[in-house]
């Protein structure tokens, strides 16, 4: 039995990480404004197409793909981040505090493994599997504190869009900035269901531990270490 507790505790953990790389991590779902330019615009000929939201989803690879050298890279475009607005950086700490968090969870997933393979440390394994959701369901926290100016409408994402995607020219850009100005929504904007996948697999690794650990016999149990008199 406990080769078999060993060998459930670190597949759980081990699970981990395939699902932050193959599972959805970012989601993000946008639509034309109704009240914009580009939607009275646009409405004539394609009004189907633009009533419905877009959705947009990101793993980790695709992450990684998109940042480059400092920059977002995607379709031939590069945008720096010395150009994105302030507004659009206000709430970054939230984002880094999300990122560190979940850095977190797969160093607590790491150290769980390593106790699955050479510690029968039921307690301690117990409390970094709590530790591992708390860090998930906190990185959701605290990406959702990010999102909020880009949900809420704070940031004007449809004017940035409009000025970087008609390229260097100040006159043509401008009027792509006053075209798509107010012209996109950001419907939802949150981390997808990598992160949930995490904290379910580190709630399993925290109950299979519990339900091990009670069911031993008295005898099996650590004992714990007496005080030198």
């Amino acid at each position: 039995m406990k080769i078999l507790n060993r060998i459930v505790t670190f597949v759980l953990a081990v699970a981990v990480f395939p699902s932050i790389v193959t599972r959805v991590l970012l989601r993000l779902i946008v639509s034309v404004a109704k009240d914009s330019t580009a939607y009275t615009l646009l409405s004539g000929f394609m009004k189907e197409t633009i009533d419905s939201g877009l959705e947009i989803t990101f793993s980790v690879q695709d992450i990684f793909d998109y940042l480059r050298d400092g920059s977002l890279s995607f379709d031939g475009m590069s945008i720096s981040f010395d150009k994105l607005p302030a507004e659009m950086l206000v709430t970054k700490n939230w984002l880094i505090a999300s990122a560190v968090l979940l850095v977190l969870s797969l160093v607590i997933a790491l150290t769980i493994m390593g106790c699955a393979l050479f510690a029968q440390a039921h307690k301690t394994v117990m409390g970094l599997g709590v530790g591992g959701a708390a860090c998930c369901f906190g990185a959701i926290s605290c990406f959702s504190r990010f999102a909020e100016p880009f949900v809420a409408g704070d940031v004007d994402i449809g004017a940035f869009l409009g000025e970087i995607l008609l390229g260097d020219n100040k006159i043509v850009s401008s009027i792509g900035s006053i075209f798509m100005s107010g012209a996109v929504n950001v419907d939802v904007l949150q981390l997808g269901n990598a992160v949930i996948t995490m904290a379910i697999l580190f709630i399993a690794v925290t109950l299979w531990t519990f339900a091990y650990f009670i069911t031993l016999p008295t005898e099996a149990k650590p004992k714990k270490a007496k005080a030198a008199k």
